[in-house]
């Protein structure tokens, strides 16, 4: 089968209405301004995304202060959620403390100064928050000193980094901003020998194909900035949608990608990290062409068969990231079906987090994994916004 049934459940929550998803919104984010304890202390971990680390205040951008204050910053500035007051002291001391207590360094190789784990995401949120330049220096030699970490994907190596330097690319035209980026695309398109890179992650070398952790980021962060590769982005393009095509297993009007590259064996997971949502919202940018298109709206079809995700209702392995799909796909088609699948999945999004805090006895906060991604969702949902939240529109 192309997707694991078991993994799904039947689409719930309320209708959507732009009222109803304004005030999920103001809600989940008092709920965690609420929850805020101190920049020592900051918020209560959920005991799933510990992962065998100790019960211990979390910086990182994925699931931790970073990502949190960096998306009620978002929100507050968009007028859909309270102030967040503490915002700024938290980005003023946020890098220093990471810096005296680092995190995640049991793991093989370490995340370095990463986007989602490590210290780029740290500082591109304190500077999105501060504005005032005072985190650029250290930007710069965090970008810099991912160059060469050998995982070849977005959360722990330089693919997620470029996305960085793009970012302040775009914002400044800083010369040091495009250099930096080149840098690293020189690196990926040198390691690029087989049909997709190879990830050494964990602790082993494997080929994945998604967005979190393969080569659907990579050619993402590659994508992205292909107007600085030259007479090469045509090539670049041409590659991408080769594999896209290559990797795909059809069936009907569906499309999958399984999680790596040459085998079917193990989990087909639909979700952002591993399956056709990430394969959609990290490639709906490639030129149109029917079999690319074909594709793209297949994998889309798959995730709307597939349903919402048991595990939970985030960004990365959740209902809400297979939701920004639909945004890429009503992006690139205008067709308006896909943004009331959208708004679908953030609904029935909003009553699977209502539903565990009740359970659990408070929210999840986290940006990749809790509550606050929901409310990115609402809010890109109201907005009609394609931009995954922290790769897209970060600063």
């Amino acid at each position: 089968m192309l997707y694991d049934p078991v993994e799904h459940r039947p689409l719930g929550g309320d209708a959507w209405s732009e009222q109803l998803a304004r005030d999920a919104i103001w809600r989940i984010a008092a709920d965690a301004i609420g929850e805020y304890q101190g920049p020592e202390t900051l918020w209560p971990n959920a005991a799933e995304d510990l992962e065998g680390e100790a019960d211990a205040p979390f910086r990182n951008a994925y699931f931790g202060a970073a990502g949190m204050a960096w998306a009620l910053d978002y929100l507050a500035r968009r007028e859909v959620a309270p102030e967040f007051g503490a915002a700024r002291e938290l980005a003023q001391r946020i890098h220093h403390d990471f810096m005296l207590a680092p995190e995640l360094t049991s793991l093989e190789p370490a995340p370095a100064p990463s986007l989602f784990f490590g210290e780029s995401g740290i500082l591109l949120a304190a500077e999105a928050l501060l504005g005032d330049g005072s985190q650029l220096a250290f930007l710069e030699a965090a970008i810099n000193g991912s160059l060469d970490h050998p995982s070849l994907e977005l959360c722990w190596g330089s693919p997620g980094t470029m996305t960085v330097a793009l970012a302040l690319w775009r914002a400044s035209g800083e010369e040091r901003w495009r250099t930096a980026w080149i840098a690293s695309a020189e690196r990926l398109l040198s390691e690029w020998r087989d049909l997709v890179w190879t990830q050494d992650l964990y602790g082993t070398r494997q080929q994945y194909v998604g967005a979190g952790h393969g080569f659907a980021g990579t050619a993402f962060a590659l994508l992205g900035g292909q107007d600085l590769l030259g007479e090469r982005a045509a090539m670049l393009v041409e590659r991408v949608r080769d594999v896209l095509i290559a990797l795909a297993q059809v069936e009907g009007t569906l499309a999958q990608w399984f999680p790596l590259a040459g085998t079917s064996e193990g989990r087909h997971p639909v979700q952002w990290c591993h399956g056709s949502p990430g394969i959609v919202t990290s490639l709906a940018g490639l030129p149109h062409d029917d079999e690319t298109d074909r594709l793209l709206q297949a994998g889309g079809e798959l995730t709307w068969q597939a349903g919402p995700l048991c595990k939970g209702a985030g960004l990365c392995h959740g209902t809400a990231g297979n939701a920004y799909a639909f945004l890429a796909l009503f992006a690139r088609s205008q067709d308006e079906l896909w943004l009331r699948r959208a708004r679908a999945f953030a609904m029935d999004a909003v009553a699977d987090i209502e539903r565990r805090r009740l359970k659990r006895g408070r929210g999840r906060y986290s940006l990749y994994t809790g509550d606050i991604g929901v409310a990115m969702l609402l809010q890109a949902c109201l907005a009609g916004d394609r931009r995954f939240p922290f790769l897209e529109a970060a600063i």
